[in-house]
This record gives structure tokens, sequence and C-alpha cells, in this order.
């Protein structure tokens, strides 16, 4: 019995590293893109989508398009892409914002000093 135990078992473990051999032979042929690339295809993206509509979904979806690629497993880590590249365009924005507010703010007082 102890045989027939081990020759199970020996079959289970070939069966799984088959599994993984295929698995890693398939990624060969269509390489995922890094996370560089990645991250250049989502500035794209977002300088592109209205950001009133548009979901997580939706990007997600645009890059596997992109890739021509199922991109579900990385999703949490392009979640965490598209956030972080949020995060600099929306502190871009406020940064310009708040050079125009020092503009605006010189121009009244340098108003104000000439009507005095």
């Amino acid at each position: 019995m102890k045989k027939t135990s081990k020759t199970s078992s020996t079959k289970k473990e070939s069966a799984a590293k088959e599994k993984v051999t295929k698995g890693k032979g398939k990624k060969k042929e269509k390489s995922s893109p890094s996370d560089d690339q990645l991250r250049d295809a989502i500035c794209e993206i977002l300088k592109e989508v209205d950001f009133n509509t548009a979901t997580f979904t939706d990007i997600l979806k645009l890059l596997a398009k992109q890739f021509d690629m199922d991109l579900n497993p990385r999703k949490a880590s392009i979640k965490v892409m598209i956030q972080e590249e949020l995060t600099k365009l929306a502190d871009e924005a406020d940064e310009e914002e708040g050079e125009e507010d020092a503009d605006k703010d010189e121009a009244p007082s340098t108003g104000q000093e000439v009507e005095a």
C-alpha cells in the first residue's frame, strides 16, 4: 500500500509540474506589460477620459484592449497606479490654481497702491 500511495503522490506532483510549465509557456508567448509600461499607458488614458463618467473598470478595459490581454490578475496593482496618477494630477491642478490665485492677489494689491 505504501508503494501505491507514493506512486499516486508522484503522479500528482508531476501533473502539477506540467500545469505550471504550461502556464509559464503561455506567459513567454505574450509577456505581461511591465509596471512602467502600464503606468505610461494609464497616464495616456487619464489624459483622454472624462473623469465624470469613467470608472476604474472602464480604464482597466482600455488597458486590456491596448495590451491585448486580460489584466484582471493585476487589477489590484493597476488600481494603485491609477490612484497614484490621479493624485499627481490633482496635486498639479492645485499647484496651478495656487499660482493663479497668487497672481490675482498681487494684481489687486498693485492696483490699490496705484489708487492710493
